[in-house]
């Protein structure tokens, strides 16, 4: 994690982009319907990254490796820094921070995946200017992770999730990571419990109090989609030996 700390681009935010996950509509929403705690979710999600296009290679499908497997090293860096502005994160040790983020890294990235590609048709939206169809995918050799993420996907539209939940749900993946064994139990329960309190009185205010119970049975195909995106991309790294970042490359190895 020192590491990571010390390389990291900073990144700045605009006032008027501070959220990704929502368009400015949802300030609208009346404050009361917020908890402190989810409202600073809002205000510290990350400002959205542009895939850099690969040129390196005339191969199509390559190049569409090369480009996501970039644009997934950039936001993992940015999710490293985010993580610690979740209420309770930086409150761990660093053992159970890095077991957190090495176990849930891909799931708290795939929320903002379903969540951009809600009202794309079939299309994965992974930046505004990184949009990948089944045919595409399926030329890439992404077929089982376009598969896997498109059924989430389907899954959140269902729900018709709201920019408080996306950004909720985002954290409480990342706490709800299977990382074991942990350095302090007691701590990451209550980081745990923190969040999951959050999203009951938030939905608790809206009189909808079956609903956190929905989200939360949703972790365990937002883990199986993460496991199959890893696993697929894992495979394609040994099969085509293309280069991957170095701690992407661990942060994949870790969760396989």
């Amino acid at each position: 994690m020192d590491r990571v700390r010390g390389g990291r681009q900073k990144y700045k935010r605009r006032a008027e982009s501070v959220l990704t996950l929502h368009n400015k509509c949802a300030y609208l929403q009346p404050v009361a319907n917020r908890n402190k705690v989810i409202s600073h979710l809002l205000l510290t999600e990350p400002a959205p990254l542009a895939a850099n296009q690969d040129d390196s290679t005339c191969d199509i499908s390559l190049r569409t490796l090369l480009t996501l497997c970039d644009l997934l090293n950039r936001e993992l860096l940015v999710l490293i820094s985010w993580a610690k502005q979740i209420p309770g994160f930086s409150a761990l040790s660093l053992v159970d921070q890095m077991s957190l983020l090495q176990s849930g890294w891909m799931e708290a990235l795939l929320v903002g995946v379903a969540w951009r590609s809600q009202m794309s048709g079939d299309d994965l939206v992974f930046a505004g200017n990184l949009r990948l169809d089944e045919g595409r995918c399926r030329a890439t050799g992404l077929a089982d992770m376009y598969e896997a993420v498109r059924h989430l996907t389907s899954r959140y539209r269902a729900m018709n999730l709201s920019p408080e939940e996306a950004v909720t749900l985002k954290a409480v993946a990342l706490a709800n990571s299977d990382a074991n064994p942990v350095d302090c139990p007691d701590s990451v329960q209550r980081f745990q419990d923190g969040l999951h309190e959050a999203l009951l009185e938030y939905e608790a205010s809206r009189r909808e109090h079956h609903r956190a119970g929905r989200l939360l049975m949703s972790l365990p195909l937002l883990r199986q989609t993460a496991e199959r995106s890893v696993q697929t991309l894992l495979r394609l790294h040994r099969q085509r030996h293309f280069p991957l970042h170095k701690l992407l490359l661990e942060m994949m190895d870790a969760k396989a």
